[in-house]
């Protein structure tokens, strides 16, 4: 506990003494430093001479400045007046002794006068409120040597606008002058060159306005528009200001995609007297950034010049002068002074001018306004930055010109946008979740296709499965299999397969029972198999030479643009684009629409077959139905949905997997329906009159379309054609009966001919047997034309 309090009474002590006068003697009277001081007395700007009076006191009670000296005032009016400042400086002149130096200035026709004539005498001009750009450019050293300002001007405000764009991430910007205005045309110059080559930041367009041309300020704003100029520099006084920010709330410039920074007018009414509404300057004007020089610094807890806390003094100087919104510079101007004239005077030799302007340049302390450094006359001082938010500008950052170091404070939820309208390229891909389903779907397809396989496989000696060509089956399986994974692997013709064994297996049926005839057409697996196999080389032929004579190439194509906000989204669908695909794809297209003609019209030829034996007749041809329907609208919907990748990869797997899947089933599921029911395929004869049924009905079917006629002579017409089909019938049955006649006899096999029912005396001669075949022919011939 001890120790503690050793160490507060410590601390106090401490803090006593900083604000306790230094120990310091000085003498009533001193010699007397003249001091002029330019101020306006006319009401239009705040008196300074509180200000003054504050530092004066503060030099004279904390500091041990000039000893021995005493700094007299010399208080001028120039009435803001060319001519009034000139006679006062006359008369500072003319006085002896001669002022050391001059404090003051706020007019620019006063200063700049006075400033290129107080060269000639190298008395120092100090001014507390010029910011004017013409005493930094490049030949104000030349033109007003002896003319400082403490005021930051427009070195420190634009660099602090640069800083600004460069922590908000903008690369190109716009900006507006007023061109008719020296004070802010001369500095935007240097700004748009400090952007451009000292931050790398594109000045995209620059908009000179005048009074002389107000009319053109909404042309200027329409260029800046078109060019997608989001944000957005200007340069001009209040009034000037507020009308190119009311034409362009007129042209929607405003909002979350736009930024205006503004110089900092330190006043929050400027914005009245103009065409718009104070609602529409409100909207225009939100989130706008100001930036202008600060009134003091932000870390007022520092200790400051006279050993004081910055808080302090300014709290002072508030009681002594609230309206004066340049008493932190008086403050810190006159300690400038004070400094420098210490500096100037210490040395055993005579006062010297020389050293009065070397001793500012090289000042450098703490003052109210910040750290008090200078750099070719011109202070180094700091800058705020404010954003005008809920009607009233929030101080949201600070940019120190000593350091170069802009620091924001605070931007709450406020996000900058983007400095113009990015394009940004998106690559279109297939939904993983969508993939996921329609593969889960194929494999789904290949499961049941796999069991189909196997049951094939396992009951191909099943007389119902042996009738229908299980090697055909297997290769329908397999190419159903391989139009399943193309779903998967989006590499195949999902059309190239299945339709030419649906052909073939309609051919098969086709060729069994359009031939009228008891002594069947036999056609073997081995030469479908080849048919199938020609078509399949066909294929590759077309491939192989398409890959040869127009390969494929990478590309990636462009779809229409989507306007987002503060960016465009520009789709893009990668694809294998040649150079001849249109050719080959014809070829192809041409190809299978033949071969799926061809189904269709083998699947209406036997529409009438109904054999349960060979049940795949039927529904054979309602799977060719099933893939050309599906082929046609898979070719429709690629084509038109081609730029709609997930849309295009649904309905073409949906057509894929739902015509493949119903094809397998349309041929495969009887099958296990019929096996199901008669495992052992033992009921034959339930096939011979299914047969019999079939091609009776297949023949025997008039052409009339009217089923429903009672006509005599329909009725005869039909029995004659039924009486014919039946003689025909008879006669084929007699014909192969008297063959087995013959091989018997000639076999020698006499007990057979000796039966009574065989009425072996009733034999024909060939000559009889020869016009029955000829009657035959002439009634199926005749049968033919009645259809």
């Amino acid at each position: 506990m001890g120790v503690l309090a050793v160490f507060c009474a410590a601390f106090l002590l401490a803090q006593s003494a900083a604000y306790a006068p230094l120990p310091c003697k000085r003498h009533s009277g001193g010699i007397p430093l003249p001091l002029g001081v330019f101020t306006v007395k006319d009401g239009r700007f705040p008196d300074v001479m509180p200000a003054i009076n504050v530092a004066a006191r503060h030099i004279h009670e904390r500091s041990c400045l000039l000893l021995g000296y005493k700094i007299e005032l010399i208080v001028k009016d120039t009435q803001c007046k060319t001519s009034m400042g000139m006679k006062a400086l006359f008369d500072l002149i003319a006085a002896r002794p001669r002022p050391v130096a001059i404090l003051g200035g706020v007019c620019t026709q006063v200063n700049e006068p006075i400033a290129m004539a107080l060269k000639y005498w190298q008395i120092v001009q100090l001014s507390y409120a010029e910011t004017h750009a013409k005493f930094a450019s490049s030949d104000s050293q030349e033109l007003f040597p002896t003319f400082f300002r403490v005021v930051p001007g427009s070195r420190n405000t634009n660099a602090a606008k640069c800083h600004l764009v460069k922590y908000m991430n903008w690369t190109r910007v716009g900006t507006v002058k007023q061109s008719d205005h020296p004070r802010f045309a001369l500095p935007h110059e240097a700004l748009t060159t400090r952007l451009e080559h000292g931050f790398g930041v594109r000045v995209v367009h620059t908009a000179g306005v005048n009074r002389e041309q107000i009319d053109s300020i909404g042309s200027q704003l329409d260029e800046l528009k078109e060019r997608d100029v989001r944000i957005l520099l200007m340069d001009a006084d209040s009034e000037m200001s507020a009308t190119v920010l009311c034409a362009a709330y007129h042209r929607g410039m405003y909002g979350d995609n736009y930024v205006w920074i503004l110089p900092g007018y330190h006043s929050e009414a400027w914005m009245s007297d103009v065409n718009c509404t104070k609602e529409e300057m409100d909207t225009v004007l939100r989130n706008h950034f100001a930036v202008g020089f600060a009134l003091a610094r932000a870390d007022k807890n520092t200790i400051v010049a006279g050993h004081t806390k910055a808080v302090d003094i300014l709290k002072e100087l508030d009681e002594s002068n609230l309206a004066n919104m340049w008493k932190g510079y008086l403050y810190d101007g006159f300690w400038t002074l004070a400094m420098a004239l210490n500096e100037a005077m210490s040395s055993e030799a005579e006062f010297s001018h020389h050293r009065m302007i070397a001793a500012i340049n090289n000042a450098s302390f703490e003052g109210v306004t910040g750290t008090v450094k200078f750099v070719n006359n011109e202070r180094l001082g700091l800058v705020d930055v404010l954003q005008y938010r809920d009607d009233s500008y929030k101080f949201v950052g600070q940019y120190d010109g000593v350091r170069d170091l802009l620091q924001i404070h605070a931007l709450d939820d406020w996000n900058p946008p983007l400095d113009s309208t990015v394009t940004e390229k998106r690559r279109e891909y297939i939904s993983r979740m969508l993939l996921i389903a329609m593969s889960l779907l194929a494999l789904v397809g290949i499961s049941l296709a796999i069991i189909f396989l196997f049951i094939n496989f396992r009951y191909r000696n099943h007389r119902f499965i042996k009738m229908s060509s299980p090697n055909l089956n297997n290769i329908i399986i397999a190419g159903s299999i391989c139009t399943f994974a193309s779903v998967i692997l989006l590499g195949l013709d999902t059309r190239a397969l299945s339709p030419d064994n649906f052909v073939r297996m309609c051919y098969v049926i086709h060729s069994i029972f359009t031939n009228i005839r008891m002594d069947r057409k036999a056609i073997k697996d081995s030469k479908l198999l080849m048919i199938l196999g020609v078509l399949l080389l066909l294929d590759v032929v077309v491939l192989t030479a398409w890959a040869i004579f127009s390969p494929f190439s990478f590309s990636v194509i462009e779809l229409p643009h989507i306007p987002a906000d503060n960016k465009v989204i520009v789709p893009e669908v990668e694809k294998c684009h040649s150079n001849n695909s249109v050719v080959f794809q014809a070829i192809l297209y041409v190809i299978k629409g033949i071969l799926m003609i061809l189904g269709c019209f083998l699947a209406w030829e036997t529409r009438h077959v109904n054999v349960p034996a060979l049940n795949d007749s039927k529904y054979i041809g309602m799977s060719v139905y099933n893939v050309v329907v599906m082929s046609v609208l898979g070719l429709s919907t690629s084509v038109i949905l081609q730029e709609r990748v997930n849309e295009s990869f649904a309905l073409a797997s949906f057509f894929v997997i739902f015509s493949t899947t119903l094809t397998l089933c349309l041929v495969f599921v009887p099958k296990v329906i019929e096996l199901a029911r008669n495992p052992v395929g033992n009921e034959p004869r339930a096939y011979r009159r299914g047969f019999m049924k079939s091609v009776v009905a297949k023949t025997s079917q008039p052409s009339s379309p009217a089923p429903n006629s009672d006509n005599a002579s329909d009725l005869l017409s039909k029995a004659e054609t039924e009486n014919k089909v039946r003689r025909r019938y008879l006669h084929q049955k007699s014909v192969q009966l008297w063959d087995l006649v013959e091989k018997l006899r000639a076999k020698g096999d006499t007990q057979f001919l000796q039966q009574d029912w065989c009425l072996s005396s009733a034999t024909p001669s060939s000559f009889e047997k020869d016009s029955l075949l000829r009657s035959s022919n002439r009634d199926e011939t005749s049968t033919s034309a009645a259809f």
